[in-house]
């Protein structure tokens, strides 16, 4: 295990980017996604309320995939360097796709993915997603921490 952190450690603000510029795209893909899934059709059937609500969500999930993302690849020191600050944020990537992995799982019903295909496939792809980003996001905790580093 300690060979496995030597190793990884000095990876971190390299992985850090590369989450950070997923993040981003993650948020940019919700445009090409939500026409994929008939999302503005979907939203037409919903109380005017219900479909400010959507709109609304929708754009501030992006939001916040873009505000988490942007630190993780402009200055991604800022999950390793112990301060305050980073202990907020990393603890709020961890809290966030800890939660996010959950929600995949356990309320997303299995209906929606089990038996068809490319459900099923993106499905475990986003598992293997919020699962890597959980755990990097718990490293740089660790790191704040100063269990690790």
């Amino acid at each position: 295990m300690t060979w496995m952190l030597a190793v990884l450690l000095p990876l971190l603000p390299v992985v850090l980017r590369l989450a950070g510029a997923g993040l981003i795209a993650l948020a940019l893909l919700h445009v090409p996604m939500g026409r994929q899934l008939r999302w503005s059709e979907e939203a037409a059937r919903m109380s005017r309320a219900g479909e400010s609500i959507f709109h609304v969500h929708t754009l501030f999930v992006c939001v916040m995939l873009v505000l988490l993302g942007l630190p993780a690849l402009i200055t991604p020191r800022v999950f390793l360097d112990v301060s305050p600050a980073g202990a907020w944020l990393a603890g709020m990537g961890l809290a966030i796709f800890a939660l996010r992995l959950w929600v995949q799982w356990f309320v997303f019903p299995a209906a929606l993915w089990r038996g068809k295909q490319f459900e099923t496939a993106m499905h475990l792809l986003f598992t293997v997603i919020w699962i890597a980003l959980t755990v990097l996001f718990a490293l740089c905790v660790l790191v704040q921490l100063g269990r690790i580093g």
